[in-house]
């Protein structure tokens, strides 16, 4: 079928700042897009240049996906004052990034630009072209960073086009997130800046989603949970020397025979209230002899210095690896016999490795301060059990039950598979230019 008679597609701007990262927010959207029909649609994406040393997977030969990886700042620690407020501008003054992508100076100034005027400018000569041939376009944006939200809602408002508005977390804005009067305004008056624009508004957890329609009930919101990649998972066992490095580390780290219960990734340095269940496992584990022996505690990932200062205190057998290559991660985590979630008091939190932990097929054993979403999906999935750091029964008791082998039959993860929930977000999206 020639060009010209081909059917037209629906063409997706994805503004996803951290896509060519292995930041969780990067796995959000680039599990889904890639299981999205490419029949149907036709995907660009806007992300800014990965670190040098960073090595990037390429999309899918068979998908229509296309990558725009972009310099500039975004708003962070790292933006320049100026940027940030020229930036945050740009949520009221719709037309501004484009003004200064299509300024005379643009060699002059490349360099220097925030990323939000680079992906606009990509974005608006490919929606133009896009819409001039007759073919259907929808924005899309990702917090974080609040950049990628600007710029859809800058592309729709110009174009008025669908917008689907994706908040990974509840709106915090890193660099207005002190407190006092004024930025919270801010806070505020930009979130519901960026929301106008939407036709719909998705989130990761129920509590968030339920936040949203509260202050926005004249907004369609919708639940998009975090999920796991099938493909992810299908080739751990085709790398042999990965499996080696994998074997070796268990070798030279766990106890021959022992329990192996495996903590992957970040704990307080992305929720401070988490440290906490890490303080309740070691005073658990160092209280009673009984429910530790022949058990080892494997912790992969960036631990904070209170959390390994929390460690020193363990009469447990434990080892801190660091930071791994996925992919090696993931093969420890399918080796382990339980997997440890901890969480504190929020109660929105649905961690990313959680989806990951499902997908292992392992017991998770989960470790919080309340009832979250992430023990609301244990429940619901049969995957694993919950402890609550405040709950009156013996803690040795508890964890002792939370790490005996599995009676519970029922395990049901396929609502968070990423094959499933691409099949909703095509959904929506057909809705969305339907009307």
């Amino acid at each position: 079928m020639s060009e010209a008679t081909s059917p037209k597609k629906i063409n997706l701007f994805v503004f996803a700042a951290h896509h060519l990262s292995s930041n969780i927010a990067a796995q959000r959207f680039k599990g889904l897009l890639k299981y999205l029909d490419p029949a149907k649609y036709r995907v660009f994406v806007f992300a800014r240049q990965p670190a040098a040393e960073t090595t990037t997977a390429a999309a899918p030969s068979d998908a229509d996906i296309h990558i725009y990886p972009l310099p500039g700042h975004c708003v962070g620690s790292e933006s320049p004052p100026a940027a940030s407020l020229l930036i945050l501008a740009a949520a009221f003054m719709r037309p501004l990034p484009f003004m200064l992508a299509n300024a005379n100076d643009r060699a002059a100034s490349a360099d220097t630009r925030p990323w939000l005027v680079h992906a606009l400018a990509e974005a608006d000569r490919l929606c133009s072209e896009k819409l001039a041939a007759g073919e259907s376009c929808v924005a899309i944006g990702t917090y974080s960073p609040v950049d990628a939200l600007i710029a859809a809602a800058s592309l729709a408002s110009k174009y008025r086009i669908g917008c689907l508005q994706d908040f990974r977390d509840g709106l915090v804005f890193e660099p207005l997130g002190k407190r006092g009067w004024l930025r919270e305004w801010m806070r505020k008056l930009i979130e519901r800046r960026v929301v106008a624009t939407a036709n719909l508004i998705t989130s990761v957890s129920h509590p968030l989603v339920h936040d949203f329609q509260q202050r926005y009930p004249y907004k369609v919101t919708a639940m998009l949970p975090n999920g796991y990649d099938p493909t992810d998972f299908a080739s751990l066992g085709k790398d042999a020397a990965d499996d080696t490095r994998a074997a070796a580390i268990l070798a030279r780290h766990v106890p021959a025979g022992a329990l192996l219960i495996g903590h992957f990734g970040r704990i307080g340095a992305s929720d401070g209230s988490a440290s906490k269940s890490l303080d309740y496992l070691v005073d658990t584990l160092n209280e009673s002899a009984e429910v530790a022996a022949d058990k080892h505690v494997m912790f992969v990932g960036e631990l904070t210095k209170s959390e390994l200062a929390s460690l020193e205190r363990a009469r447990f057998s434990f080892s801190v690896l660091g930071q791994l290559e996925r992919t090696l991660a993931l093969r420890l985590m399918k080796r382990c016999d339980k997997l440890l979630l901890l969480t504190g008091s929020r109660a929105s939190c649905a961690t990313g490795k959680l989806f990951e932990y499902l997908a292992t097929g392992a017991d998770i054993v989960c470790i919080s301060g309340v009832r979250n979403e992430a023990t609301a999906i244990l429940a619901e999935t049969g995957a694993g059990q919950t402890l609550l750091t405040g709950q009156g029964v013996s803690g040795g008791d508890a964890l002792r039950k939370a790490l005996s082998p599995s009676t519970d039959a029922h395990r049901d993860i396929a609502a968070y598979s990423k094959v499933v929930q691409a099949e909703k977000l095509g959904q929506w999206i057909s809705k969305m230019v339907q009307t």
